[in-house]
């Protein structure tokens, strides 16, 4: 062959493949007028793409090229001002499709969109109304966290905040179960896998996960985002409920080795937090609450500490008055302990047994102190 052809080949093999990832987004917002544009913005394979459309006394139009069901945010700029990022109301949530046209019709707030053209929003509208009740317990929560969060250390406002947290747990709880009855009740839905993302959070429970996985249809099991999922759960079996807990070394304050198999035959809670992590420092305070009933029992507490500078992370050890051993690489989220058990995300715990298995993972509140009652000897 030679060169032409090859060229021609080539040429017609990419607008092919451009052809079958093309979904265009045609709208109409009121009677906006320029400078207003629309910007988009969602994520493909690991990366994020940003892209906008004039607005034409409220009419746009914009081609974006996604290879597999992708959802994205679209917010209007009046004055026509780069927005590459996306807070507040006006926002819309959109499924994009490889080879659809869409069609998006508003008033001058997006937010109050209306579509057709996208089957996988269709499935999402039906996802958001068979979670609503589980969202709007999560939104009185979230509401009411500015007054519950801010008791003081006394035991009484310790006692007040555990409550708070406790009822929280419980309302993410039944939201996760609804999402997992979604996905089981819909497992023919390309929308199920992004739900099941979300589902498996930044730890995945390998045996509660896989069987959910399994169930999807071979589609969507087969596109991109569904092989790069099966990697992670596939990866996620290393540290799952059952492994054993694989061995780590890392320093104290003092410059102390703290090694975890020097701690055999106690039951070891890795307890994975941050001095700049809110959320940590209350759950720190909990924890505390907790250790006081296993007092002198068989329990250990290592807490890995997320840093990049000691000076921040020893304030902390002292105002949380952290017990047990504490370690730290100062190497932030690449913490060598924390990428050994695949934490990515903080607060994260891992509760070892007597044996050296990992027994648990993200146990909080009463919860944990039920599993640890269960695993050390009163």
């Amino acid at each position: 062959m030679n060169r032409s052809l090859m060229f021609l080949a080539a040429f017609f093999m990419t607008v092919s493949a451009m052809a079958q990832t093309r979904c265009e987004i045609r709208g109409k917002l009121g009677k906006l007028q320029a400078p207003a544009k629309v910007y988009i913005g969602y994520s493909v394979e690991g990366k994020s793409v940003f892209d906008s459309a004039d607005i034409d006394n409220g009419a746009f139009q914009m081609v974006v090229q996604v290879p597999y069901p992708v959802n994205a945010l679209l917010t209007v700029s009046r004055d026509g001002e780069t927005r590459n990022y996306f807070s507040g109301k006006n926002i819309a949530h959109l499924y994009l499709e490889p080879s659809s046209i869409i069609w998006l019709v508003s008033d001058e707030d997006i937010a109050n969109y209306d579509f057709d053209g996208s089957k996988s929003q269709t499935d999402y509208k039906s996802y958001l109304s068979f979670i609503a009740d589980a969202q709007q317990k999560l939104q009185d929560l979230t509401a009411e966290s500015a007054n519950a969060m801010q008791g003081d250390g006394s035991e009484k406002g310790l006692a007040a905040k555990r409550d708070y947290l406790e009822r929280f747990r419980v309302a993410m709880d039944y939201r996760k179960q609804k999402m997992k009855e979604f996905i089981q009740q819909h497992s023919d839905m390309y929308i199920s896998l992004d739900i099941l993302e979300e589902y498996a959070g930044n730890f995945i429970d390998y045996r509660d996960v896989e069987p959910l996985f399994k169930a999807l249809s071979a589609s969507t099991k087969n596109s991109v985002k569904g092989k790069a999922f099966n990697k992670r759960l596939t990866e996620s079996r290393q540290t799952a409920v059952g492994a054993v807990a694989p061995d780590f070394s890392q320093k104290d304050p003092q410059g102390n080795k703290i090694s975890l198999s020097s701690f055999k035959g106690k039951c070891v809670l890795l307890n994975f937090w941050a001095s700049w992590s809110s959320i940590s420092r209350v759950e720190n305070q909990e924890l505390r609450q907790i250790e006081k009933g296993f007092k002198d029992k068989d329990l250990v507490v290592i807490n890995v500490a997320m840093e990049q500078r000691k000076d921040t992370w020893l304030q902390a050890l002292n105002e949380d008055k952290m017990t047990g051993y504490n370690t730290s690489d100062l190497k932030f989220m690449n913490n060598e302990v924390a990428q050994l058990y695949d934490v990515t995300a903080i607060p994260q715990n891992v509760l070892i047994d007597a044996s050296g298995k990992i027994v648990a993972r993200n146990l909080k509140g009463n919860a944990l102190e039920e599993k640890l009652n269960s695993l050390i000897a009163q």
